[in-house]
């Protein structure tokens, strides 16, 4: 550790060298954190509750050559590569920022920037519905975990406040806004953390599931830095599940992204809401993070919330998310509305599946959710409600099976520009339930629609069949070729009867004949499968047994000519040979009385 911090001093004294910053402008000296609970811990100590954002936020794939951190007043370096910088001015920020973001060593540096909590308050006084709607009153009854068993759902979010509806199932969090180890006060103006806790706690009723709660917004705001600490804290701390129901108004959010696959790759789920803009969430963050299961919101209709859910092309499910019924900071009953519930009712959801089914990744939970889902919208996934709304009862005592693996029916397939394929994909096992899958195309001669392939020009590519819970891949080649030309050519052995007896000794002299015939053509004869002779008369002789004879039409290279049809444009013929005793006795007499005849007529001459 103490080399570790040697070479980074030297590299900040090399660097001011160079730049013309005075001894007096010398940056102090980092913070270095072992782990990233560690690291998580000391950003907030020099963060301090500060919310101007003056902060970068960064990864290095290895320690940067050239001193790119001396214009930060402090900061925090993981030994993972992981850093965070604060600054004093405006102006210094953007000049490193620029410097980080050019330098091959970083693999990203980005300013910290504010989340907001994604809810909608309401005045309806009636009770809640979302428990029933996604029939978590049925499936918490029927969980049966072994013994000791739990599973923590992280509520990245304002904190809680220990209320008797919830205080049984929290336990130990972190607050990053204030920088301790008391997370369980709420002071956010809605109770917004309070209020997802107590959602996932009416869900798990009688459930072992715990509330870890990790407090990083300070009323309806946090930081950027705060938000991706706190999912670093619960993936280190025992967090299942990490239900983030806050979003950055940005179109990329690297750290944060960064985190959220920090989670997937230690088998922690995290559930994000959609978002409350009435737009697409591909640019909204966490929102658009691939590996997140997100979630949009709809009403007790089960229909889409239109007035404020965002939708697209990654949503995952739609949940409960209108007039839902929850607790504020003061143990109180209240309402609320937005997509920030909807994802915290997925989540209490994944987290008792997990319980039931410890051994099962994040990839099998969402799986398992899928396969759960019932329907809504337009038929399969759509962008509005993704795979549908969970009907937990589907997974109790359920006979569905999985699949394994899939695959095409086989390897490679070959097209003429023009023809089509409907590719239907193989499972296993045969008679899984959740056969839904995505076809992807690399190369640009083809083009797909649904499962019809076809055929736009010559070359070759490749189709990737995809698990819909992206566990399972596999890949087949695709060969288009031109269509070759019409070939009407017709091949006939002349006075063919199919099958002819010729006796013992003689000679069969077979003949081709062929109509609308293509340039540069040739008439091959092959003899029980083996080429023997070339041109349009061909003469056998054989000894004994029998003979199958084709003639077909090749061109000048050997390849055989394909008619119209796709057919090979030949013709065949079966000899057999009477070699009976007295036949071969005939037959010598025959060519005695042949070789005599010819030596009287040579003695005459």
């Amino acid at each position: 550790m103490k080399r570790f911090s040697a070479l980074f001093l030297s590299l900040i004294i090399i660097g001011q060298l160079f730049c013309g910053i005075s001894a007096s402008a010398t940056a102090a000296e980092p913070n270095i954190a072992e782990n990233n609970t560690e690291f998580a811990k000391e950003t907030a100590e020099i963060i301090r509750n500060d919310y101007s954002m003056l902060r970068i936020i960064g990864r290095f794939n290895k320690m940067p050559s050239e001193d790119s951190f001396a214009l930060a007043s402090e900061s925090v370096i993981s030994e993972s590569g992981r850093f965070v910088l604060q600054f004093s001015s405006e102006k210094d920020l953007a000049a490193c920022l620029e410097k980080l973001n050019k330098n091959p060593d970083i693999i990203y540096a980005e300013r910290d920037r504010a989340v907001y909590t994604e809810a909608l308050e309401t005045s309806a006084e009636y009770l809640s519905w979302g428990v029933e709607a996604i029939e978590a009153d049925v499936y918490s009854k029927a969980v049966s975990p072994d013994d000791d068993a739990s599973v923590t759902v992280a509520i990245v979010d304002s904190g809680c406040e220990d209320v008797d509806f919830i205080k049984n199932k929290l336990v130990e969090g972190y607050d990053f806004a204030d920088n301790d180890s008391d997370a369980m006060h709420d002071e956010s103006v809605d109770s917004h953390g309070t209020f997802l806790a107590s959602i996932v706690a009416d869900c798990t009723r009688n459930v072992p599931v715990n509330i870890m709660p990790v407090r990083v917004l300070n009323s309806k705001t946090g930081s950027l830095i705060n938000a991706v600490n706190g999912i670093l804290y619960a993936v280190d701390n025992g967090a299942d599940v990490i239900n983030i129901s806050l979003g950055a108004v940005l179109n990329n959010c690297s750290s944060l992204e960064d985190a959220v696959n920090y989670a997937e790759r230690n088998n922690v789920a995290v559930v994000v809401c959609a978002g409350n803009n009435k737009s697409d969430m591909k640019n909204f963050c966490p929102a658009h993070v691939e590996n997140a299961i997100t979630v949009s919101s709809v009403n007790s209709q089960i229909e889409f919330s239109e007035s404020f859910s965002n939708y697209g092309n990654g949503i995952d499910f739609a949940a409960p998310g209108e007039n839902i019924i929850g607790y504020n900071a003061a143990g109180e009953k209240f309402v609320m509305s937005g997509t920030s519930m909807s994802a915290a009712f997925v989540s209490a959801a994944a987290a008792m599946y997990r319980l039931q089914n410890p051994s099962q990744n994040t990839r099998q939970v969402r799986d398992a959710l899928i396969s759960c889902a019932e329907d809504c919208g337009d038929e399969g996934w759509d962008s509005y409600y993704g795979w549908g709304i969970l009907k937990l009862s589907n997974l109790i005592n359920s006979d569905k099976k999985h699949v394994e693996s899939v695959g095409f029916t086989q390897s490679s397939y070959e097209l003429f520009v023009g023809e089509t394929l409907t590719v239907e994909p193989v499972f296993t096992p045969a008679d899984a339930t959740d056969k839904s899958f995505f076809l992807t195309v690399f190369g640009s001669n083809i083009s797909i629609n649904g499962k019809v392939i076809t055929a736009v020009s010559a070359g070759i590519s490749t189709l990737t069949v995809t698990s819909v819970d992206g566990l399972y891949t596999a890949k087949a080649q695709i060969t288009v070729k031109e269509k070759p030309p019409e070939i009407t050519a017709v091949l006939k052995i002349r006075n063919n009867p199919g099958s002819k007896v010729i006796n013992y000794g003689e000679t069969l002299r077979l003949t081709a004949q062929i109509t609308d015939r293509p340039e540069n053509t040739a008439v091959w004869w092959y003899v029980n499968g083996s080429k023997t002779g070339e041109g349009e008369t061909f003469e056998i002789s054989p000894s004994s047994g029998r003979a199958d004879i084709t003639a077909k039409l090749v061109y000048t290279d050997g390849n055989a000519v394909i008619n119209s049809q796709g057919a090979e444009v030949s013709d065949s013929e079966t000899v057999t040979v009477n070699s009976g005793f007295f036949k071969k006795i005939i037959s010598f007499f025959k060519n005695l009385f042949r070789l005599n005849r010819t030596v009287i007529q040579m003695l005459f001459r």
